[in-house]
């Protein structure tokens, strides 16, 4: 009996240790499971009925459910799209969520409806108040704008809006045919963009690639856009803003502005442009105001070792700009641009005028600098091009093609009150 005992107790304990080894020992579980009670932390789309076949608004509630376990999730969850193409409706992903850090790892595409009457808010995929996020995955985000640009609608819809999102990165996607602006930024801040490539033709109305507003400490890097708009733009409130190494054509260049089109907006400063190239654009190197618009300030903006190929108005200051001659008003803007720097820009102009720096004069721009600027004619379209200054305090240096109609620099800046052109023949 003694004997039969001991023998049971024995079994028991080998069992026991075997039974302990193996959690120990055995390989970690390799499910993509999409639940949090499965302890895993990637919530796949599918698993929460989204699919190739399901409709827009099907799949915006499959991807709102598989959401909300990502963001009820304790740790870093990852929100999977899957290959495949996708129909999906407007969406929104709201924060805050516990832990915060959610990866969107979007590998399929995504395709917007067609109608813009589809929309009842301003975006088609909106982040809201999130911290730490990433949206990345080498998919395709397709706004199906086409039959959107020519219609007159006031609400057509954004493809891609954060708002309020602090630190993050936004990489490695694939964006075209948005009805609106295809990316844009609000009260945002740490955010960095990054290889993206945005695409629509170039008689798409506001397709503006990226918009800026009210958001700080941005950085853009190898960006390549074309569109039928501004490839960057950089609204009211926005500072310390680093773009480098993007590609730009066609559209309307990297526009800072248009600014005062509303009261009390906010000031824009601390800008850099830098080893960028342009091509085939409408503009180059812009700011922009509304005429009459109510005081406020853009400042401390540089653009650097870019270059410029084919393209309008390659630098340009236009603080009488009226898209489509429809402006209410003719008094001269109030909005005060200063401390601004166009530094080694070179390329080939194919406007009459490639640098125009068409300042207010109830508010002139002051110590703009011209630096090492070589630009030339485009032949085959114009034989020469020159430069128009109007109520502009600043300073050229180096070179100067066409020649400036800003006074060379001579140990202080002067002030242009009145028009005045210069040209310049390759």
């Amino acid at each position: 009996m003694a004997s039969s005992m001991l023998f049971k107790i024995t079994l028991i304990i080998s069992l026991l240790a075997v039974a302990t080894a193996h959690r120990i020992f055995a390989p970690p579980s390799t499910s993509t499971g999409s639940n949090a009670s499965t302890g895993s932390n990637v919530f796949d789309v599918t698993k929460y009925s989204a699919s190739t076949s399901a409709s827009a608004s099907a799949n915006s509630k499959a991807f709102t459910d598989a959401f909300k376990g990502a963001c009820a999730f304790k740790d870093r969850s990852i929100l999977l799209v899957p290959p495949g193409i996708y129909q999906l409706g407007p969406v929104k992903f709201g924060g805050p969520c516990p832990c915060s850090h959610i990866t969107f790892e979007i590998k399929g595409t995504l395709v917007a409806p067609q109608d813009v009457k589809a929309f009842s808010g301003p975006a088609w995929i909106e982040f809201d108040a999130l911290h730490g996020l990433v949206v990345e995955g080498g998919g395709v985000i397709d706004g199906q704008g086409q039959s959107a640009w020519e219609q007159h609608y006031n609400n057509k819809a954004i493809s891609m809006r954060f708002m309020r999102c602090v630190t993050g990165r936004i990489t490695n996607l694939t964006f075209k045919n948005s009805k609106f602006f295809h990316i844009a930024f609000h009260h945002s801040q740490g955010i960095i963009i990054d290889n993206l490539k945005i695409r629509a033709p170039c008689n798409s109305k506001n397709t503006d690639g990226i918009h800026l507003s009210s958001s700080s400490n941005m950085t853009l890097n190898n960006l390549d856009i074309g569109t039928g708009d501004d490839c960057i733009s950089i609204g009211p409130g926005t500072y310390n803003v680093t773009i480098t190494g993007c590609k730009c054509g066609p559209g309307h260049g990297f526009s800072i502005g248009s600014l005062g089109k509303f009261k009390n907006e906010d000031n824009v400063g601390n800008i850099h442009v830098k080893n960028c190239s342009i091509t085939g654009t409408s503009n180059g190197l812009r700011i922009k105001t509304w005429p009459g618009a109510p005081p406020s300030e853009a400042y401390n903006i540089t653009f650097e070792d870019v270059f410029l190929n084919n393209v309008s108005y390659p630098i340009i200051i236009d603080q009488k700009y009226c898209p489509n001659q429809k402006c209410t008003t003719n008094q001269p803007s109030q909005v005060k641009l200063h401390d601004i720097t166009f530094c080694r820009i070179k390329g080939t102009s194919n406007t009459p005028v490639a640098v125009k720096l068409d300042c207010s004069e109830k508010a002139p721009c002051q110590n703009v600098k011209l630096q090492d600027i070589s630009l030339q004619p485009l032949t085959s379209v114009v034989p020469k091009i020159s430069s128009l200054c109007s109520n502009v305090l600043g300073a050229v240096m180096g070179t100067q093609k066409p020649d400036p109609c800003l006074i060379p620099h001579a140990g202080r800046s002067r002030k242009n009150t009145t028009s005045s052109v210069s040209s310049y023949a390759k």
